[in-house]
């Protein structure tokens, strides 16, 4: 957690990555960015007393919440150590976070004047927190510096730029494809599914594949799982708003946001998990208990599945095309960030410079985390490290780029109330999804709140 110009680049960046070298991966449970479902810290990280030797150190405080899921007190642990060991005049006070309730904690730090030096931030949490002059512009620094950005791939810098300026240096980026078990296919004797495959025989898959394996009238293996809303807005060329209007109400929208809604609609064609379903067990679970065939996820899966799932075959494909015959996946981001009420930004800097560069990225992609935003360290690792392991299929990854989409740049372009805006879709689409109001009716509520705040209301 840019567009067509942009990914485009990155699309044939990766291409020729591909044909010079083999690449390597991995790292929510969700398609949404990781969350681990705990909670993060309350207290902001204190600077430690630095003891009388060490008292011409720089100290800064930093918070992450990288590699927190897939590999709890590791991989950024490491990247810290090693930071300090190439710069011992420079402390690093570190605490690495949940994602959960992260950027909500991160904000009330920044409004009660505690907020860190360097903060890891997806695209989102970058967005907003510029639009509302939480951060530091980097530009200044980088120029200063003679920073050269070519070694980072071009639109995992442009994702974290708001209003031409950057806002953070890209430590990670990451897309979404569809894994699929292989077994649950077998046993239907049915194809695999393919890079091409169309909305139509997406849908008719996963009904051949959802099952009610008991007899109580209730689906218990399901054909596919949800993946976040946007994503059904990119498929159909849709966004939530232009300009100062809501655009939900668009019938491209509307197609949209039904298309989704079809999927877990609580009726007999039911084809994915409902909320209620998601309460008992949710999708990432489900996927490991061969209750659900066709799981829309990221690189971020690829090395915990590969220790948790042992009792059955599974690969990788493209996300299928959309209703309107549309490719589109997202493409998500991690960065590291200065805030700008930080009184130490060259030695943040320094360390922003070092966690995304060769060095920390090395470490963190060895850990398996997502991909490297730095080209040479995702060129030479990420794909050698998944030989032998599954998926197969694992340059599905880089080939999916050419099409992949970020959120706030296609659905919902920069704002400082883009939260809000989000939200106020979020709860209307959960109504919708209860049956409780039609989809055209939930969207015309949304616009209703959404326009105030897109006036400044």
């Amino acid at each position: 957690m840019n567009h067509r110009s942009s990914l485009f680049l990155l699309s044939i960046a990766l291409a020729v990555v591909m044909i010079v070298s083999a690449c390597g991966t991995a790292a929510p449970a969700t398609t949404q960015p990781p969350d681990s479902g705990n909670s993060a810290a309350t207290e902001p990280p204190a600077a430690t007393q630095a003891p009388a030797a060490a008292a011409e150190k720089t100290t800064i405080n930093v918070i992450s919440f990288l590699t927190y899921d897939a590999n709890i007190e590791g991989a950024e642990n490491k990247v810290v150590a090693a930071f300090e060991a190439a710069h011992p005049e420079i402390d690093v006070n570190f605490q690495l976070l949940a994602y959960a309730d992260y950027f909500n904690t991160l904000k009330t730090w920044i409004q009660g004047g505690t907020a860190p030096d360097v903060a890891s931030l997806d695209i989102d949490m970058a967005v907003e927190a510029a639009m509302n002059g939480a951060l530091a512009e980097l530009d200044p620094l980088i120029s200063a510096d003679n920073y050269d950005l070519s070694p980072y791939y071009p639109s995992t810098l442009d994702m974290f730029k708001v209003n031409g300026k950057m806002y953070g240096l890209p430590a990670t980026f990451s897309d979404v494809v569809m894994f699929y078990n292989k077994n649950l296919f077998d046993a239907a004797g049915l194809p695999y599914p393919t890079d091409t495959m169309d909305w139509n025989t997406y849908i008719e898959t996963a009904k051949k594949l959802s099952k009610d394996t008991n007899g109580d009238g209730a689906i218990d293996v399901f054909g596919t799982a949800r993946a976040w809303w946007p994503l059904y807005l990119m498929m159909n060329d849709a966004a939530v708003y232009s300009g100062t209007q809501c655009t939900l109400t668009d019938q491209a929208a509307i197609d949209g946001v039904q298309a989704l809604v079809n999927l877990s609609y609580p009726d007999n064609t039911k084809i994915a998990p409902t909320a209620d379903d998601l309460a008992v067990q949710d999708d990432w679970h489900m996927f490991e208990a061969q209750k659900i065939a066709m799981y829309p996820i990221g690189p971020w899966a690829v090395n915990p599945f590969n220790t948790e799932i042992t009792d059955f075959g599974w690969d990788a494909a493209q996300l299928p095309s959309g209703p309107g015959g549309n490719k589109a996946t997202f493409l998500f981001g991690n960065a590291y960030s200065i805030l700008a009420g930080s009184k130490q930004q060259q030695a943040a800097f320094e360390f922003v410079k070092f966690a995304t560069g060769p060095e920390g990225d090395q470490i963190r992609q060895d850990a398996g985390f997502e991909i490297a935003a730095n080209q040479s360290v995702s060129s030479n690792t990420f794909l050698k490290a998944l030989e032998g392991k599954s998926p197969a299929n694992a340059k599905v990854f880089l080939d999916s780029a050419a099409f992949a989409q970020t959120v706030p740049t296609r659905v919902v372009p920069p704002n400082a109330r883009a939260s809000e805006i989000k939200d106020a879709v979020q709860a209307q689409l959960d109504l919708a999804l209860l049956g409780s109001v039609s989809v055209s009716d939930a969207m015309k509520s949304a616009c209703d709140t959404i326009n105030p705040i897109l006036a400044g209301e």
